[in-house]
């Protein structure tokens, strides 16, 4: 981990004017990723607790302001003007989940004062590709469901979110949903759930199928949940809130699949942190139809597929993005059928996302064959 600190940027100042040396001090402070990091920010806004504010845990962020409960009391706080100075590369300050220190101030009303420091987040891009948006934070593990067929399966997604949850120091669960759909399936739809199944059990991720129709795999959900702080992701229609229904006899509102569009209606417009029967808490989230991962590297991409990474080591050169390179082992591999296509195409997914989709090394010239 690298600091930025004035010293760094003494010899730039002396040898340039003083305005451009303002420049390129601010120009590398943007760069530096760890100015952006979760801890950096809290430890910013809560350095010292005040043992005098009361301690409560963000539950749910509305348009009227953020719930907080407080030893089973809600209330309905504002944040303190302070905080929302913070000028930081972050969308929202707060998330659900956030433990924070408030002054009451009123009947069932409070002004949040400090954000404790937080031990987990999972996070992505906003809508404008500029800011990190919060999602959901201090939690033990993230629960990422798909289906794979309505909607379809989307491995690319997957891997959205599961290096997110690496980022974010989550533990990520894999959650197949409506495998009860999978004897009216195609079989080129078969085919692709059985491949899906195999590459990566193989890579060591915890996958449960499941169904809430016919009820098989809820009893083992039931069990990975309790006693856990979960968020639930995923796409618009895989059914998580039917699934929290079905583990724990909620009654959070669901919707039905849009024919049109094969794309699952909005049932869930608000991330809440939902207390389970049998100790444990949820956060549920609403659908989404895209999921950038925010901050993504190529480093991170690279480090994430390491089945490609494997056959990587035989790349004629070192930092082969194994698209056209010749003598790419990558491509080989592929080729042969010694590397699954579906992974393949979820990694050049992510290395286009991670590099704008330009890649920017110098290009090479085809060799002519000899």
């Amino acid at each position: 981990m690298i600091f930025m600190r004035y010293s760094d940027f003494e010899e730039d100042f002396h040898s340039k004017d003083r305005k451009q040396g303002r420049k390129d001090r601010k120009l590398a402070q943007l760069g530096d990723r760890s100015k952006f990091k979760k801890t950096d920010l809290t430890a910013k806004v809560a350095e010292i607790l005040d043992p005098h504010l009361k301690r409560g845990r963000v539950i749910a962020i509305t348009g009227e302001g953020s719930w907080v409960d407080c030893e089973g009391v809600t209330y309905l706080c504002s944040l303190r003007g302070q905080l929302k100075k913070e000028v930081m590369r972050i969308k929202n300050l707060l998330a659900v989940g956030d433990f924070v220190r408030f002054d009451p101030a009123g009947e069932g009303e409070g002004t949040i004062i400090q954000i404790e420091e937080r031990y987990s987040v999972l996070a992505r891009t906003d809508i404008t590709g500029r800011k990190e948006q919060l999602i959901a934070t201090n939690i033990d593990q993230v629960i990422i469901i798909a289906s794979f067929v309505n909607p379809p399966l989307k491995p690319a997604l997957i891997d959205r979110y599961l290096i997110a949850a690496e980022k974010g120091n989550l533990h990520p669960i894999l959650i197949i949903n409506k495998v009860d759909l999978l004897s009216d399936a195609s079989q080129e739809e078969q085919a692709r759930f059985r491949e899906f199944l195999s590459v990566y059990e193989l890579l060591g991720f915890p996958i449960l199928s499941l169904s809430t129709k016919t009820g098989a795999g809820i009893e083992a959900l039931h069990s990975l949940l309790v006693g856990k702080t979960s968020v639930f992701s995923g796409q618009s229609g895989v059914g998580k809130s039917s699934l929290l229904n079905s583990c724990f006899g909620l009654q959070l509102k669901t919707g039905p699949m849009d024919q049109k569009t094969a794309k699952g209606t909005h049932t869930t417009t608000t991330a809440r942190l939902i207390p389970l029967p049998g100790g444990g808490y949820c956060v549920d989230t609403p659908g989404i139809r895209s999921f950038g991962v925010w901050s993504l590297q190529k480093e991170d991409v690279l480090a994430h597929f390491t089945d490609i990474a494997a056959f990587a080591t035989d790349c004629r050169y070192k930092d082969c993005a194994h698209r056209k390179e010749p003598d790419c082992a990558v491509q080989k591999a592929l080729e042969e059928g010694n590397l699954s296509q579906l992974r393949y195409e979820s990694y050049s997914s992510l290395l286009d996302e991670a590099t704008g989709g330009i890649d920017n090394r110098t290009k090479r010239k085809q060799e002519p064959e000899t």
